[in-house]
């Protein structure tokens, strides 16, 4: 992995990390509930701490598709899941508390997981371009598992399964999001026209106002963790898959090298399903938060 993309993608989850504890701030401080999700945002924009939670959700999405012309979709997702690291820092700041062992472990789990899975894998960029076939599959296979989680989280009657159906509906949205920046990154590179790539910019914006409607929805479903860790964990996911079947991304197929790619994945997700759970991250975002300092 280039220097670039780890340095671009590290100063991304930075910058999500502190959107995702200000929108969640925002979300929360909305009462009553309003009756649907662009009623909850059209409400929000008055909320001067969401507002500076979206201005940090735009910064960090430019770092995002600066560090997806540096590296492959796989690295860069993969280091977007130490936004959960800087929560918690964010949320020791907010409390002034200090970091139990749980926290220290889920923080350890998620970083030496990470650097094995990079290691061992070692992705390779691929070839970033979709046959219009593949690209309508795509498209109706992203529709038809948004309706289903949607649909799911709608009907459900417990809190934080509604919470976690709409993180991870967040997270299908903005890892779609991830695979139209790169598939629009490497167009420019190869200076095509820009008719070549406004089907992937539309589809790009709808991604990205699903995942923003969605996580805000999530936020106020359930509890943090629920709404959070299907959000962090969902989004890598999608788009390393996307990037392994559609762009041919490759990386190390040896037994050990997969063995390594394995055992990183289950420490990193063990790591977010911790830190995720963290009183400090909760603190930081607003579940937990003192009244006296809740969001305006």
């Amino acid at each position: 992995m280039s220097a670039a993309a780890l340095v671009l993608a590290l100063l991304a989850a930075i910058a999500g990390a502190g959107a995702a504890v200000f929108q969640s701030r925002g979300a929360r401080s909305v009462t009553p509930a309003p009756s649907n999700a662009f009623r909850l945002l059209f409400l929000l924009l008055r909320k001067p701490i969401w507002l500076l939670g979206a201005a940090l959700a735009g910064v960090s999405g430019a770092f995002h598709a600066i560090a997806l012309s540096h590296g492959s979709l796989i690295e860069v997702e993969s280091i977007m899941v130490t936004s959960l690291l800087f929560a918690l820092g964010l949320g020791i700041v907010v409390t002034d508390a200090r970091v139990s062992l749980r926290d220290w472990l889920g923080a350890i789990a998620t970083i030496v997981g990470l650097v094995v899975f990079l290691l061992s894998a070692d992705p390779q960029d691929g070839v970033y371009t979709i046959p219009t076939r593949t690209a309508i599959i795509g498209v109706c296979a992203f529709f038809i598992v948004m309706t289903i989680l949607v649909s799911c989280a709608l009907r459900s009657r417990t809190p934080n399964v509604r919470a976690a159906l709409f993180g991870t509906s967040a997270a299908v949205s903005l890892g779609s999001a991830a695979v139209m920046l790169k598939v629009i990154d490497s167009n420019l590179a190869n200076h095509n026209r820009l008719l070549s790539f406004l089907p992937a910019l539309a589809f790009l914006g709808l991604c990205e106002l699903g995942a923003l409607l969605l996580q805000q929805v999530a936020f106020r479903q359930g509890s943090l963790a629920a709404a959070l860790a299907p959000f962090v964990g969902g989004n890598p996911l999608v788009a390393g898959a996307v990037g392994i079947v559609v762009f041919d991304e490759r990386f190390h197929h040896s037994v050990g090298d997969l063995l390594g790619s394995l055992t990183g994945i289950g420490l990193v997700v063990a790591g977010i399903v911790v830190l995720a759970a963290s009183p400090l991250v909760a603190a930081g975002s607003g579940e937990t938060a003192d009244p006296k300092i809740e969001a305006p």
